[in-house]
């Protein structure tokens, strides 16, 4: 009778763990695009550019908030060009909503 090949204690420990489920992974781009989707009222670039981070490093990222308020402000003057939000520029940047 041939013998059963036996298995090694890291194959049996690797077939017993179930896996962790998968992370939606989410770029910092859609983060901010998320972000002002979502947004009622008024609102600052640093507001925002909190929450897009958030959402970010939720997904699985890691923590830059240059980076978000970057991707956050061009998102901000896509959507000032097509007329979704008005930006008002003093020293810090508003947000309103439009439509």
């Amino acid at each position: 009778m041939a013998k059963k090949p036996e298995t090694t204690n890291t194959e049996a420990a690797t077939a017993k763990t179930p896996k962790a489920p998968k992370i939606k992974r989410i770029n910092r781009s859609d983060a901010a695009n998320s972000v002002i989707a979502a947004m009622e009222g008024k609102a600052t670039l640093n507001e925002l550019a909190a929450k897009a981070e958030t959402l970010f490093i939720e997904s699985g990222g890691k923590a830059n908030i240059r980076a978000a308020t970057h991707h956050v402000r061009r998102a901000l003057e896509t959507s000032e060009a097509l007329g979704v939000v008005k930006l008002v520029r003093p020293t810090d940047l508003f947000v309103e909503r439009v439509k």
